[in-house]
C-alpha cells in the first residue's frame, strides 16, 4: 500500500465503510454504521467498530504485514477483542465508544438514526438495544481483517479458528489495493480472498457440573449432509426455525438440495428467498421468514406462471387454497394465513412435483417468449 499507514487505512474504513465489501459475506449486513475508531477494550484497542440497524457488529483491524506470522498474529488478536467484547453489556460498551470518540453523551441509537435518517420511523430503539445486547451475550459478529498483504494463501488460517469455541463469529480477510493516479488522486479496491465457511465452532454445555463442547448447529447439518457454506445470517435464520421445531434446517436444506435439478436455489438475507431461474428469468415463488411462513406473493408479474404451481401445491398440501390479486396467485391457508416451511417439508414428493409442473411453465415461457 506504498505509503499509506495503518492509521490512514481506519480513516478510510470510518468516513467509506462501503470500501469494506462485507455483503459478499454477509448479506444481511447492511447497512454500514461506522461508529469509532481505537475502541478501548480489555485486550487492547480496536481499530475499527461498525453496526448495522438490525443491531449486527462488525469489528475490523488494520494490519499492513509481510509475513505468514504477523498474519497468524493479528488473527488471534482480532479473536481477543471478540472475546472482550462478549465481556461487555450494552452499556459498557456505549462508555467504551463515548471514550473512543470523546463525546460524553454519545449514544448508539442516536448515532444509527442520525447516520440513516431513513430509518427513524422503523428502528425502535429497545429492539436495537435488545439485539445489540443479545449479540454481546453470544460473542455474535463479524470479524475483519484489512490489510494489504492477504493473498489466497492465508486459507490455513482457518484452521486456527477452530480452538475458539463458545463465539458465534465468522472472519473475513479483506485486501486492498490502492493505486495512485497522478492527477486524479487515490482509487481502492477491495477484493475478499478468505472467508470463513463455518460460524459457531461450538457450543460449551454444563453437564453434571463439568464444562463440555459439543458441535454447533452448523457442524451437526454439515454431518448430516453437503451444505453451502454457513453465513452469520444464515446460521441466525436457521437457528430460528430449529427453534420453532428442532431438526427444520436440516430437512430444509436436504430437499432444496434435492430439488436443485429443477434450477432452484435460494439466498438469505432477513428471510430466505427460494427461487427457480430458467433462461432470463428468476422466479422467487417462497420467501421464508424466520418464523417458518411461506410467502408465494413476491413472484411479481408472473401471475400466469404461478397459477399451475399453486394449484399443484393445493393438490399437493392439504387445508390450502388459491387466493387471486388482480396481479399475483398466490398460495393460502383456508383460515387464510400463510403456508409453514413445515407444510411444505411435510409434503415434499408432492410439492417436488409442483416444481417440476412451474419448471415446466417456464422453460415453455422462455421458448415462446
Amino acid at each position: 500500500m506504498g505509503d499509506y499507514d495503518e492509521r490512514w487505512v481506519q480513516e478510510l474504513i470510518h468516513n467509506a465503510p462501503s470500501v469494506l465489501p462485507i455483503t459478499e459475506t454477509e448479506p444481511a449486513f447492511s447497512p454500514l454504521v461506522p461508529v469509532c475508531v481505537e475502541l478501548p477494550l480489555s485486550t487492547g484497542y480496536l481499530d475499527n467498530l461498525l453496526v448495522t440497524p438490525n443491531g449486527d457488529l462488525i469489528i475490523a483491524e488494520c494490519k499492513l504485514w509481510r509475513n505468514v506470522e504477523a498474519r497468524r498474529a493479528v488473527v488471534a488478536q482480532v479473536i481477543d477483542y471478540a472475546k472482550a467484547m462478549q465481556r461487555l453489556s450494552y452499556d459498557s460498551l456505549e462508555a467504551a465508544i463515548r471514550s473512543a470518540r470523546r463525546e460524553a453523551g454519545f449514544r448508539l441509537y442516536d448515532h444509527v438514526i442520525a447516520t440513516l435518517p431513513e430509518h427513524t420511523s422503523t428502528l425502535d430503539e429497545a429492539v436495537f438495544v435488545d439485539a445489540v445486547s443479545r449479540n454481546l451475550r453470544r460473542g455474535r459478529c463479524l470479524l475483519a481483517i484489512v490489510g494489504d498483504g492477504i493473498t489466497e494463501g492465508v486459507e490455513g488460517l482457518a484452521e486456527f479458528l477452530q480452538q475458539h469455541a463458545g463465539l458465534h463469529f465468522a472472519l473475513v480477510l479483506i485486501r486492498l489495493a490502492v493505486h495512485d493516479l497522478p492527477g486524479h488522486g487515490t482509487i481502492v479496491v477491495p477484493s475478499v480472498p478468505l472467508r470463513t465457511t463455518n460460524i459457531v465452532r461450538g457450543i460449551v454445555q454444563m453437564q453434571d457440573g463439568q464444562p463440555t463442547i459439543v458441535a454447533s448447529v452448523s457442524a451437526q447439518r454439515s454431518q448430516a449432509t453437503v451444505t453451502p457454506p454457513v453465513t452469520l445470517s444464515e446460521e441466525e435464520f436457521f437457528a430460528s426455525l430449529d427453534g420453532i421445531r428442532p431438526g427444520t434446517s436440516v430437512r430444509l436444506i436436504n430437499f432444496l438440495k434435492s430439488v436443485e435439478d429443477l434450477q432452484v436455489d435460494w439466498t438469505i438475507r432477513k428471510m430466505m428467498s427460494i427461487r427457480m431461474t430458467v433462461g432470463g428469468r428468476r422466479l422467487p415463488f417462497f420467501v421464508l421468514d424466520s418464523n417458518g411462513d411461506t410467502h408465494t406473493d413476491y413472484a411479481t408479474d408472473a401471475k400466469a406462471l404461478m397459477r399451475s404451481f399453486i394449484e399443484a401445491m393445493i393438490a399437493a398440501v392439504t387445508g390450502t387454497k388459491l387466493h387471486e390479486t388482480p396481479k399475483l396467485t398466490i398460495l393460502k391457508r383456508l383460515d387464510d394465513s400463510w403456508p409453514t416451511i413445515w407444510d411444505v417439508l411435510d409434503h415434499e414428493e408432492g410439492v417436488r412435483n409442483a416444481l417440476i409442473e412451474l419448471n415446466r411453465s417456464m422453460i415453455a415461457a422462455e421458448v415462446d417468449g
